[in-house]
């Protein structure tokens, strides 16, 4: 059932031929998942869905080897058009369930990675009191009060 073979069918013969097709190639990409040669099970899928692209066994499986593989992107966006044409499926959600659990878990493992890459965050720095200046402001503001008293006394008094 190669391509030259499929290439000479025409209608019913056609329609036959894919009949027998699709689901042998879906059966060697389940296989394929259970062996973990995700690659194959992709290439298996997507011949599925060059002649149907709304396969949703294919989808759903091309889905499955993706997200092994870590390309979770893809892996969603298989899911979701699975979830378009067959809504009520469980395996579907679930799945998609665990890709955001997936994405959540990444997201926690990288803030912690990057927590503390720039550093701590700086601690705003009391200035360092010196005394003598102290000593030295409250002996002039003791200075300049007696002085604005004596004023007042002397402004009373004429």
């Amino acid at each position: 059932m190669g391509d030259d073979f499929m290439f000479q069918l025409f209608g019913k013969y056609r329609d036959m031929a894919l009949a027998v097709k699709n689901p042998c190639h879906l059966n060697m990409a389940a296989c394929f998942i259970k062996l973990n040669r995700y690659e194959e099970a992709i290439g298996h899928c997507s011949i599925v869905l060059g002649e149907d692209e709304n396969n949703v066994k294919a989808l759903f499986r091309r889905g499955k080897a993706r997200a092994a593989l870590g390309q979770t992107d893809a892996a969603r966006e298989d899911y979701l058009k699975a979830r378009k044409y067959a809504p009520e499926d469980k395996a579907i959600a679930r799945e998609l369930r665990l890709l955001a659990e997936h994405d959540k878990a990444v997201y926690q493992k990288q803030k912690e990675i990057y927590k503390g890459i720039f550093g701590p965050r700086p601690q705003p720095v009391p200035k360092r009191k010196n005394w003598l200046i102290l000593i030295w402001q409250w002996f002039l503001s003791l200075f300049y009060g007696l002085i604005t008293l004596f004023k007042r006394e002397r402004y009373k008094s004429d």
